[in-house]
Formats: C-alpha cells, structure tokens, sequence
C-alpha cells in the first residue's frame, strides 16, 4: 500500500513573516499553485489555502487588511499534519471523518516532525483514482486468467467425457455379449455349480457396466454436460421399478430388502425418473455391500405443497457405518464408504445427479448401526393418464405362436448369435445382416415379419436403416422395426421411436423385454392390418400394444 509521502508535492515554503502583498503575488504567478506551506526552523506552522486566502483578500477592505500584514495573520494556523510514512488508506479515512472542508483545506506532509511537501484533496483523488485503475487492470487480468483456465478445464473435461463415451461404448459391446450368453447359459438345464458360475459371470459383468456408466456420468458432470429429461413421473411406480430391480439381487445375497413409499399412489412429479432412479440404485447397491445382519431399506416420502411435490428419500442399512471423518467426503470421487469395495463412483454420481435437480443429499452414521444415505428434492406437480394394465402374457400367446420371421441387423457376430438364439428360444426363424445396406437389400428380397435393429453400425447405421425402409413403397415400409441398443437415454429412445421405430430394447438383452417388445410389435402391426381389412377393434385394440412397446 501506497504511503502519503509519495503523493506530497515540494512547493517553496514562506515565512510566517511574509506580507500578504507578496503571497498574493505568488499566487498571481503559480495559478496551479493551490496551497503554500508556513514554516519556521524547519517546521509547519501554518498552511495557506488559495481559495480562503483570495476570499480574504477580494473581501471588503481586503487589500488594506492583509496586504502589508504578516500572513500569519491569514493563514491556517492549525493544519493537518501527517508523518510520511502514513499509509494512505489510513490517512484518508481520517480526512474523510473531517468532512469535505477538511479535505478543501489540504495537509502539510512532516518527515521526523520536519516539513516535507505538502498535498491535497487533488492529490489523493488522483491517488485513489490511480489505486482503483490499477486494481481494475489487476481483476481484469486475473478474469482473463480465470476465464482461459477455465475454458481450458472445460475443454479437457469435455475431450475426457467424450474419450469416456467412445471406451465406454467399445466395452460395453463385449460386456453386452457376455451377458446376453450367460442369459442363454441360465436357462440351460446346468446343475448348481454351474449355475453359480454363470451368476458370478452376470453380477460381475453388471458390475462393469455400472462402473463404465457411473464413469461415464462423472464425466459429463465434470464437463457440465450432465443432462436431466424432466417429465412426468408416477413417483409409486419409481419405487416399484427399483424392488423389482433389486430384489433378486438381494435375496441372492441373502439381504432382505424393504422399499416403502409413502404417499398419494397417483402423485406424480415433473423429474427426470431415470436418474432418479439412477440415485436409488447407487444408493441401494453401495447398501447391499455393507448389509451385516441383512437389512436394507430405501424409502421415498413425497407430499403436497401448493403446485411442489416434496420428495424426502432414505436409504438405510444395519452395516458397521461409516468412519467418522469420512462421513463429509463420502461424496467425493473415488472415495469408500467402510470398505474398498467399488469404484468409489456412484455416491459421487448421487450427489452430482441430486445438486443438478436442486435438491440435497447427505450421510448420517448411526452410531455402529449402519448408515443412512438421504436426500430431498422439490419437484412440479404432474398430471399423468392412468393407463389400463396391458397383459404381456396374452400379448406372447397371440402372436408367437405364428413363428415369425425376424430380420437380425447387427455388426456384432456375438450379438447376432445372441439375437438367433433367443429368437429361436421364442420359436421365431431368423435370418441375418450386418448393417443398414444388408438390411435394406435383404427386405427387398425376401419377406420378414419383424426386423431386430442394432442403432451403431458402420455403412448405414440403424436410424438411417430405419428412415430408408420406411422409405421404400408397399407394405415392406410398414415392417415393425425393434431397437436393439446401448444408448438407453431417454431422448435417443424418443428420436428412435419419433423415426418409426415400435420399440426399444437396450442392451444387454433380457430375454423377457425382448418377447415383450416383439409382441407389442408384432400385435400392433397385426391390429393395424385388421383395421384395414375391415375386422377391427381399431385403436381401442392397439393402444394398449403400443404403450406395451413403450414400456419395453
């Protein structure tokens, strides 16, 4: 910080003695001259203003008064007088509880008590002014600074997201071929052993991908490309999605497991289900880790207030608990709860996901009891059409029982095994393509009830398959095309679906979506031809095949 002697102007200074006569003279002859220094042996006596001494002298019988006087006469006798070495922060602070004449007045700068310049409230105006260009110059900089690092950290953020994304997609694609053949393998007639084996195979392999996606999503956070869908989300329905998920798991591991919502059955919220979803998942699986007498529960409360939903969630179990000094950063990436199991990912995710929906999550010890994971969300209130249950069961009776021949679209060779099998455990024949220009050519040729459609091919990909097919003239552009895919985001379902698509089954494929799917499908497609030839139900018949196709 600046000190008041650098801002100090030297002017000559005067005797106490000096007339009034020569002062003005003075005055006359140095017009940037705003104040003259008294001074005795040395030292400030006095200090005599400009603007005061000429009122004084323009005054009546001015001239006669102070010209042939000593101007100790008209001077200030009682100046301010500040040490050099003040700071002038200090010093200004004073002169500005002085009030503006104060600062009219200027000051007489002292070195050991001994004159040294004077200055004014010029002086510290520029000097302030100086102060606060230089800072302004320092911020400016220091945002550029700021705003490069940061695009700079953006940028390596997004290249990571997007690095992640394609190794993701590249590991996923075997994942999902050994888990689609160890579904196969679970159905086979195998005894005990192999049949633990071929479990081992499937938790390990959904272990993976849940890293890869929890990777994946901490990613695109870190990028702040993390997405939120927000629809219209039956909040007892969220809950029942996540039982159906979990319990097998957690019987398998011997867990008993109780999901509870409490709350209106038909309340629903505008939130993004899938990630909401997403935190119960990662918040029950790290559960199950720590689950010592083999409790888990996880529950949503959700009330009404005004046109919010309310939504307070728990999940809790009967583990050793947390340590106490990781209780704060459990959140953290790559940081474990009570034990080295895990990636570290998915709590962090949880609390990326809840911040993003303005919501808060923490974790509280209890006491050697276990621990429990809770956070709370607000939301819009929804309206949502309750829809009639549709019996998928029905649906698989009605139209695989007529072997449908299916079209398999797939670069993939595991993945096209893993299709033929599966068609052929549902009694469907089946031929095979493996990409867009294949697919096209071939429903050129031959007749198909069905086509199974990868979306990531080379040549011509899957939408673009799609788009072409629908295209075509005649009834092979009405062929019901289902998506086989990795990319389970909910608005590349919804693109999918908008381009003619009648459903999505997202990899790996569970045997019981995929018939679900092909038999909403097939049903639809077959309610279709029966308007047409006069037989129908029409669309009363169909809505229920197709919210059937949505689901699956």
């Amino acid at each position: 910080m600046p000190i008041i002697e650098t801002l100090s102007e030297r002017p000559e200074p005067i005797a106490p003695s000096t007339l009034g006569c020569a002062v003005l003279a003075r005055f006359e002859r140095e017009p940037d001259t705003l104040v003259i220094p008294v001074v005795e042996n040395g030292r400030p006596v006095g200090l005599v203003e400009r603007t005061a001494f000429l009122q004084k002298i323009a005054g009546r019988f001015g001239h006669a008064l102070y010209d042939n006087r000593p101007i100790s006469f008209a001077m200030d006798a009682e100046p301010a007088v500040v040490e050099g070495d003040t700071r002038i922060d200090a010093f200004s602070d004073i002169m500005l509880r002085g009030g503006p004449a104060a600062l009219l007045r200027g000051f007489i700068v002292t070195r050991n008590g001994r004159y040294h310049g004077v200055g004014t409230a010029a002086t510290l105006l520029k000097a302030a002014t100086d102060r606060q260009r230089e800072y302004d110059a320092r911020m400016a900089d220091q945002t550029a600074i700021l705003n490069d690092t940061r695009a700079q950290a953006i940028t390596a953020a997004r290249a990571k997201s997007q690095f992640l994304a394609i190794m993701s997609h590249e590991l996923r694609t075997p994942m999902n071929g050994v888990l689609a053949v160890a579904e196969l393998l679970r159905r086979q007639p195998l005894n005990e052993a192999a049949q633990a084996h071929v479990q081992t195979i499937v938790d390990s392999s959904e272990s993976l991908l849940r890293i890869l996606q929890d990777a994946v999503d901490l990613s695109k956070a870190e990028a702040g490309e993390l997405e939120l869908n927000p629809i219209a989300t039956p909040l007892r329905a969220v809950m029942d999605d996540v039982q159906s998920l979990w319990e097998p798991r957690a019987s398998q591991d011997g867990v008993t497991l109780m999901v509870g919502y409490e709350g209106d059955t038909e309340l629903a919220a505008v939130i993004d289900g899938v990630r909401l979803k997403q935190v119960f998942n990662n918040l029950i699986g790290n559960a199950l880790k720590f689950a010592r007498n083999g409790v888990v529960e996880a529950r949503l409360k959700a009330w009404v207030e005004g046109d919010q939903i309310r939504m307070q969630a728990r999940v809790r179990d009967d583990g050793p608990g947390l340590d106490a000094d990781r209780v704060d950063s459990v959140f953290e990436p790559f940081v474990h709860g009570s034990g080295p199991d895990g990636a570290g990912l998915g709590l962090s995710i949880c609390r990326q996901v809840v911040d993003r929906m303005g919501g808060r999550i923490w974790a509280e010890n209890n006491q050697g009891r276990g621990a429990t994971f809770a956070f709370d969300l607000t939301a819009r209130r929804a309206v949502v059409e309750v829809e009639p249950p549709s019996n998928v069961s029905d649906l698989s009776e009605l139209n695989l029982q007529s072997a449908p021949h299916i079209l398999i679209v797939d670069d993939n060779a595991t993945n096209r095994v893993v299709a033929q099998a599966l068609c052929e455990m549902f009694g469907c024949s089946s031929e095979l393509a493996e990409d867009g220009i294949e697919a096209l050519q071939a429903v050129q040729e031959n007749r198909y009830d069905l086509i199974l459609m990868d979306i990531k091919m080379p040549r011509m990909d899957g939408v673009q398959a799609t788009q072409a097919i629908r295209a075509l003239d005649g009834p092979v552009s009405r062929i019901p095309i289902v998506a086989l895919t990795a990319n389970a985001d909910p608005e590349d379902a919804k693109h999918y679906l908008s381009i003619g698509m009648a459903a999505v089954v997202e990899k790996p494929i569970k045997p019981e979506r995929l018939r679900m799917a092909m038999n909403a499908a097939l049903s639809t497609t077959q309610a279709a031809a029966a308007d047409e030839n006069g037989d129908g139900d029409g669309e009363d018949a169909r809505a229920p095949r197709r919210r059937a196709a949505r689901r699956a």
